[in-house]
């Protein structure tokens, strides 16, 4: 399984990104001001409010494209 979690610093995010990581699913996970300090996913800094920043994070995490 693969999963992007949007806001994976927060404190639903982090338990989110923390289950995720245990189950074994590929993780990608974002953040606004500081990466969330779990292991075992990948950090992305996004801003909602900057246009066209969503489109980066969806083309950094590419592995979510069906293969």
């Amino acid at each position: 399984m693969k999963v992007l979690i949007i806001g994976g610093s927060g404190f639903l995010g982090t338990e989110l990104v923390r289950q995720a990581t245990a189950a074994g699913w590929e993780t990608a996970a974002t953040y606004c001001s500081r990466p969330g300090s779990l292991p075992g996913a990948s950090w992305h800094r996004l801003d909602l409010r900057a246009p066209g920043h969503v489109d980066e994070v969806l083309a950094a995490v590419e592995f979510l494209r069906a293969r």
